[in-house]
């Protein structure tokens, strides 16, 4: 019997990368039965990627996860002449708890034995050295033990393993043929003695200056079949490193100039405007959600929700979105989770003040309101949001009388450019600018702290409040749009339909009564001004 009730369907993490370095036309042939699964026509002949996912399948039993396929195929196109590598650095940046570490131990066990029959070829032979640095030794070191234990595990794999140093610093696992995986710190100091093979530098976006890169990369020069790897989730502005590495392949990737590239950027990643609450986005970043266990919606929701105070560091680690600092934002969330009351609402007939806030990328704009309580309090909320721009107007146009004013930032900001045509519509503008702008900022974050605002629930403008940071003026501030790590404008709106509300609590000066008697001063100075 059916019940006619059909569940939601599960979210499955994207098996190609949102950005990548697409292979060399020449290395695909489509019509092959054994190319690559995407369709993009790797094969056999012009990638190790398959010798290496035979040899993880066949010598350690590893089910692979379809994007783990997909990088190893991808990372480890041929060289032009067959041999060797065309990609002798990549990047890779995905989110966290996506099998990582795991993937790139299978890279570095490959490289040490070589193709799904464990023998080396004359096109790419065995690794000499392998060195993985990561931010704290501890971890290399743990990285490096789990891959002992998966050579021990092999009956075939151990039969060449030779001994594991476990000495203070001093971690590797040796193997016959002079042969060996050592683990080293990151810093200036990090693998200068050896030539590498295979240089694995985790968690890159940790790297603040060049010194483990310069330290680390260059010793694979000297070797002919050499790759860096480094691999990674999003970072900030503190992360110069991944930044620079990435923005350089992203110019090549998006100019459509690859073919001479040797360097491949292979990213999973939310688009940068996307809203961390949209589910929609989440398999973009985690190829692994899904298919690795205990690794689904329900998990990621669970992280997204221990975090609604760090939405910056969400973005990041989850979503591999790259924000300009991983602080918090100015409004404390302890005060803005206070201020939440679900069935907050206006006063039946209590005026209504507007804002329009335009996003610094000018891909999203909203609208807000303030309005008194029954219990006087101020209640904001945002009442439409939507990409682009050009349906403000119009939506406004639709709803003539509705509100007493609506407010605009004068000037110097994205929706400034509205105020023209948003007057010859017809529409009450209040611009917002100068002084107000710092007092209305720091008004609604009085409001907030002081929690005599209420708002309900709502995901756009809960990010905001708890992740926008502030820009100095002076010795004033204002809501940061360009510098915060999310979508500041929610929470700008709310600022500005508050002070715009204000200006009216405000009034205009006191009109005297007419049935006041003036006093004997008032009258004198009506008698100077008649004879002078």
């Amino acid at each position: 019997m059916t019940t006619g009730v059909v569940s939601a369907p599960t979210l499955k993490g994207y098996t190609k990368p949102r950005l990548f370095t697409p292979p060399l036309a020449a290395h695909c042939d489509t019509s092959r039965p054994d190319a690559c699964g995407c369709g993009c026509g790797l094969n056999p002949d012009t990638s190790w990627g398959f010798e290496c996912i035979g040899f993880l399948e066949n010598f350690l039993g590893w089910t692979l996860l379809p994007y783990q396929k997909w990088l190893y195929i991808h990372a480890l196109e041929k060289g032009v002449d067959g041999t060797g590598f065309r990609l002798r650095t990549v990047v890779i940046l995905i989110a966290r708890q996506n099998g990582k570490t795991q993937w790139l131990k299978g890279l570095g066990l490959w490289r040490l034995y070589l193709d799904s029959k464990g023998i080396s070829s004359a096109g790419c032979p065995a690794a000499k050295t392998v060195v993985i640095a990561a931010q704290g030794l501890e971890y290399a070191e743990g990285t490096l033990a789990a891959v002992v234990d998966d050579v021990k595990e092999s009956t075939k794999l151990r039969l060449e393993f030779v001994r594991h140093r476990t000495a203070n610093g001093k971690h590797a696992m040796f193997l016959t043929g002079k042969r060996s995986w050592r683990a080293v710190a990151q810093n200036r100091k990090a693998g200068r003695s050896f030539s590498i093979d295979l240089a694995m530098l985790d968690e890159l976006r940790e790297h603040t200056n060049w010194e483990t890169w310069d330290a680390v990369v260059p010793t694979t020069t000297a070797r002919k079949y050499s790759q860096a790897i480094s691999a990674s989730n999003a970072g900030d502005k503190k992360s110069i490193v991944l930044r620079s590495v990435r923005d350089g392949s992203l110019q090549a990737i998006i100019a459509g100039k690859t073919e001479e590239t040797q360097l491949g950027l292979f990213e999973w990643s939310a688009p940068d405007d996307s809203d961390p609450y949209d589910r929609s986005v989440w398999p973009m970043a985690n190829p692994a959600m899904g298919w690795l266990d205990g690794h689904d919606e329900a998990s990621l929701a669970a992280k997204l929700e221990a975090k609604r105070a760090d939405i910056a560091g969400f973005k990041t680690e989850h979503l591999c979105q790259w924000v300009d600092s991983l602080a918090p934002g100015i409004i404390p969330a302890e005060d803005w989770q206070a201020t939440l009351d679900e069935l907050s609402r206006r006063a039946e007939g209590a005026p209504v003040w507007a804002a329009v806030d335009v996003n610094w990328q000018r891909s999203r704009g909203y609208v807000a309101i303030a309005a008194r309580r029954p219990d006087d309090l101020l209640h904001v909320e945002v009442v439409a949001a939507e990409r682009g721009t050009e349906w403000i107007i119009p939506w406004f146009k639709a709803r003539p009388g509705k509100f007493q004013t609506v407010a605009v930032q004068a000037r110097g900001a994205p929706a400034s450019g509205f105020i023209e045509d948003m007057i010859d519509a017809g529409i009450p503008v209040l611009e917002w600018g100068g002084g107000d702008l710092t007092k209305g900022c720091g008004d609604f974050y009085d409001q907030v702290v002081q929690r005599i605002v209420r708002h309900r629930s709502q995901p756009a403008l809960d990010t905001a409040a708890v992740a926008t940071v502030a820009k100095k003026l002076g010795d004033a501030w204002v809501f940061d749009r360009q510098g915060s790590p999310i979508d500041a404008s929610p929470l700008v709106a709310c600022a500005a339909a508050a002070w715009a509300e204000s200006v009216r609590l405000a009034g205009p000066d006191k009109v005297p009564d007419v049935h006041e008697w003036p006093s004997e001063e008032e009258i004198m100075e009506w008698q100077k001004e008649e004879l002078y």
